[in-house]
């Protein structure tokens, strides 16, 4: 996927339960967030060590 945009106010490396749980959390502000993961998607590999 291509970046869209050159700028963002927050860069969120991982996109594991954590990365993700950050990025929502943030997406209730005014800021633009990019997650960056290096497998082809999000949650990929998510284990109960970080999901409960």
């Amino acid at each position: 996927m291509k970046a869209i945009n050159n700028h963002y106010d927050v860069v969120i490396i991982g996109g594991g339960v954590v990365g993700c749980a950050i990025a929502r959390e943030l997406s209730k502000y005014k800021v633009s967030i990019a997650v960056l993961e290096k497998e082809d998607d999000v949650g990929w590999g998510i284990s109960c060590r970080n999901s409960g």
